[in-house]
């Protein structure tokens, strides 16, 4: 069966009349806890203070206050004038003067003096002096030795470096003499003015050689352009031998008997040599004649005997080498 619940039925509001709502204001207590009376200690537990023994404080006694004086005692004090010291004044002692006599007898005695006798001193000689000699001893001073060096260790399997060798020393050559200048090195690399001073001798080329007549002037260009070439003096057989090995002519040909005749009327090239080392036949006068100015040289058999980049007397190959010049001619003509 179906049971039906009953309606809840809602009271109207005309038969109770609302509530006015109150406004109250709620006061928030808040509680605090009371602490536990703290219990007084009994006698028994009470600490025991030892009483200190303080003795009985003394009496401080007071200053005892200036009293002024009234201003018109003060006033009275100021006007009256302060009474004057006078110091004493104690009698003089009355001193008799003293006369003194002039004693008589002093002055006679002075007067009537003897004349002293003359005191002869006997001088005694001195002795005579003797030169002792002294012996003198020679000593002789003990040689002195030389320190020991001590002896170091050699590593093994380092070669020692050779020492440098000595520098050569080379007389200057003869002067009006006769030169041979060989240029010993390339065209690479070569500055301007060492390049022009070596096409003003007539050396383009390596291996170039040339004959000139000793002088300041050629001195001067010769050491200007010393690390490119060697020379040395040269004697008239010398001359002769470049001549005729390496000597040319215009045209290709050698120089010859027969040229040295029908040019310069000379009976052989001996002569020839010997008339330019005396100066008879000028070297302008041969280059003009048809011989070339230039020898062109072969390179050395069996090469220098020393590198080309050090100096004749630091045994190398270049500069001045004297008479030494023709061993280094024979050796490339």
């Amino acid at each position: 069966m179906s049971t039906k619940k009953p309606k809840r039925t809602t009271k109207s509001a005309s038969k109770k009349p609302a509530k006015l709502a109150k406004t109250t204001t709620k006061t928030r207590v808040t509680r605090t806890k009371k602490k536990p009376a703290k219990e007084a200690p009994s006698e028994a537990e009470k600490p025991t203070v030892d009483a200190e023994i303080t003795e009985p404080r003394k009496p401080v006694e007071a200053e005892p206050i200036e009293l002024r004086k009234p201003i018109a005692e003060e006033s009275e004090r100021e006007a009256t004038p302060p009474t004057e010291i006078q110091p004493e004044i104690k009698p003089t002692e009355t001193t008799q003067p003293v006369i003194v006599q002039a004693q008589p007898e002093l002055e006679k005695a002075e007067a009537t003096q003897k004349p002293t006798q003359p005191v002869v001193v006997e001088i005694e000689p001195e002795p005579e002096k003797v030169e002792t000699k002294k012996e003198i001893v020679e000593v002789k001073a003990e040689p002195k030795t030389p320190p020991v060096k001590p002896e170091i260790a050699k590593r093994v399997g380092v070669k020692p470096l050779p020492k440098p060798l000595p520098k050569k020393k080379l007389p200057g050559p003869p002067k009006d003499s006769m030169l041979l200048v060989i240029r010993l090195r390339g065209t690479f690399a070569v500055p301007n003015y060492i390049e022009r001073t070596l096409r003003s001798l007539g050396l383009r080329n390596k291996f170039n050689a040339t004959l000139v007549r000793n002088g300041p002037s050629t001195i001067g260009m010769l050491r200007q352009v010393k690390d490119y070439i060697t020379w040395g003096d040269l004697k008239p057989t010398e001359i002769a031998s470049l001549l005729r090995e390496r000597g040319e002519v215009n045209g290709g040909k050698r120089v010859t008997d027969k040229f040295a005749m029908d040019v310069f009327s000379k009976e052989s090239i001996d002569s020839l040599a010997t008339a330019i080392t005396t100066g008879e036949v000028g070297l302008r006068s041969l280059w003009e004649k048809g011989v070339k100015p230039v020898f062109r040289l072969r390179p050395p058999s069996g090469g220098f005997e020393s590198t080309i980049k050090k100096s004749f007397t630091s045994n190398g190959q270049l500069g001045y080498r004297g008479s030494a010049i023709a061993t280094l001619m024979t050796k490339m003509s």
